[in-house]
């Protein structure tokens, strides 16, 4: 668990500033049984295989297989961004489309809380007291996670999430004074991973960022249109997020998009020392 924890922190921390790193790798399947597989030499290839009994799912560490899973998306995720942010910084033509990245960089930052569940309440404050946080209040009860806590403005902060392991996805609503402010959701797809973030902004403005993964390629898709968003199915292609207003899409060193200005960019990049 310390591994995981110390895995996010430095994801976290990488996408605050950007900072270089190495491509994304594809996380585990998430296990099902833990039972050790029988030596096939002992084994008659002729003799059919005995089903096993149905495994007891109260011992399930649920907290364990999300943080874990949650680790694995956001270095996916994040390493598709900082990809496409070092080939728009590099390229004349589209180097004011990175300041639409602002807002999708801080994402994971916003959703701190998120990095900790299933790691316990003192996990929890600790990760919580980096953001001043008090009066954390958490709960885990299978594999649903809540937890409330106060800022430094004294406002209310709830967060609850569910967490699927036999799809592998996670939903999250956030809360601020009882009012809905923030939407997350990921999944794994057929081709990798796919997620949106849905937040309704203080002005009452909306922002949307949905993702696509694909290996170490991926797309992202940024819209202001108002309204939440519908819940993703698993089924979605894996240019899903081109049906935002606002796009950018990598695959291999391609870089092309769809800027705010309604600019197409299509160009090859080198990436940088520092994305090596």
């Amino acid at each position: 668990m310390k591994k995981v924890l110390c895995m996010l922190i430095a994801v976290l921390l990488l996408v605050a500033v950007f900072a270089g790193c190495g491509g994304p790798t594809k996380s585990d399947p998430v296990p099902t049984n833990d039972n050790v597989a029988p030596d096939e030499s002992a084994v008659s290839k002729e003799t059919p295989a005995v089903s096993e009994a149905p495994k007891d799912t109260s011992d399930i560490d649920y907290g364990a297989n999300l943080a874990e899973s949650y680790a694995a998306y956001l270095e996916a995720k994040n390493a598709v961004i900082i990809k496409i942010t070092d080939g728009l910084s590099n390229n004349p033509d589209a180097g004011m489309a990175v300041l639409s990245f602002l807002g999708v960089g801080m994402t994971d930052l916003a959703l701190l809380p998120i990095s900790f569940f299933g790691m316990g309440q003192e996990t929890m404050e600790i990760g919580l007291s980096m953001m001043g946080a008090t009066n954390i209040q958490y709960t885990e009860n299978g594999n649903n996670y809540t937890v409330t806590y106060s800022d430094k403005e004294n406002k209310e902060f709830a967060y609850s999430g569910t967490y699927n392991p036999a799809i592998d996805a996670l939903t999250c609503t956030v809360t601020v004074n009882g009012a809905e402010s923030t939407y997350i959701e990921y999944r794994k797809a057929a081709f990798g991973y796919i997620g949106q973030y849905y937040f309704l902004n203080e002005d009452g403005t909306t922002s949307i960022y949905m993702i696509a993964v694909d290996g170490e390629d991926g797309i992202i898709g940024i819209s202001t249109t108002p309204g939440k968003p519908a819940a993703l199915t698993g089924s979605e292609a894996a240019d899903f997020p081109k049906t935002c207003s606002e796009w950018y899409s990598v695959k291999g060193t391609t870089i092309t998009g769809m800027t705010s200005d309604g600019l197409d960019l299509s160009f090859e990049y080198v990436p940088t020392d520092s994305s090596n």
